[in-house]
């Protein structure tokens, strides 16, 4: 809690990037689920990890972003995969790059969606939610992040019981991103939460930092940002998308030049 505290006094963090394109651009099929390569092929998520460590990023995210019980089992390539194994494992390659590079890096333990929704649009029960998400903070936390980052979440009761499950399972800073869409009435979460609402409610739930990644590119993620930074007295993370992505052979590319991408950060940072 205290290296997290001491870093973001020193000025603007930096979190690395995306893991699955990473992992696409290096041989990522569709047949597999992208937290298996933690196991099979941890050399190359070791080397996402320490391009990003070269690259400047100051906080490094595990390879864990569906490797919840919930979200392995939804799918016959993840049913047969050990959560547990998968993130215990990924937080040891992220302190090994870190280690490694001599840098310094926070290492953060990287918790998405479930992929399923509670009722009435779903099926999915708090209870098996609260579960999974704990199980997978807990393997993270034993594996040695500095930090619980909770993203892509559409579904603000879903973030909150992530929250929630996360601050049971261990005695870490805890990040909650929300994943949002501009319309014309303003940005939303395809289940209707807004950001000041976002902010409001992880705020009371405890978290030590909010945002929002995903879904927009650096353009729209300045107007969010700038709802977002007046809502709430949270630290704040931002992640966009660089551009909007290109479907070529069938896979997702992100067109967007850096200068354009950076200048739009700059804008967020200054709000």
């Amino acid at each position: 809690m205290e290296r997290f505290r001491q870093a973001m006094e020193q000025g603007v963090l930096i979190f690395d990037g995306g893991m699955g394109s990473m992992l696409i651009a290096a041989g990522l099929t569709r047949t597999e689920v992208p937290e298996s390569w933690v196991i099979h092929r941890p050399e190359e998520v070791m080397a996402v990890h320490t391009g990003y460590i070269k690259a400047g990023a100051d906080v490094i995210q595990t390879a864990t972003f569906g490797a919840s019980s919930v979200k392995l089992a939804s799918s016959s390539a993840g049913a047969g995969l050990d959560p547990y194994r998968i993130n215990l494992e990924a937080a040891g390659l992220v302190r090994d790059a870190i280690e490694k590079s001599g840098s310094g890096c926070l290492a953060a333990g990287d918790i998405g969606p479930t992929g399923e929704f509670f009722p009435p649009v779903g099926t999915l029960d708090e209870k098996s939610a609260m579960e999974s998400f704990r199980e997978q903070a807990g393997a993270l936390a034993e594996g040695g992040v500095d930090i619980l980052l909770i993203e892509t979440m559409s579904d603000l009761k879903e973030a909150v019981v992530a929250l929630r499950a996360a601050k049971e399972a261990a005695e870490l800073p805890v990040v909650v991103e929300l994943t949002f869409q501009e319309k014309k009435r303003g940005y939303f979460t395809i289940m209707g939460d807004t950001p000041e609402r976002a902010a409001e409610v992880l705020m009371s739930e405890g978290a030590d930092m909010a945002g929002a990644n995903c879904t927009l590119d650096s353009a729209g993620m300045v107007g969010l940002a700038g709802r977002m930074v007046k809502a709430s007295e949270l630290p704040l993370l931002f992640q966009p998308n660089a551009g909007q992505p290109v479907m070529r052979d069938g896979t997702p590319e992100y067109l967007q030049e850096p200068e354009d991408f950076a200048s739009d950060i700059e804008e967020i940072v200054m709000l």
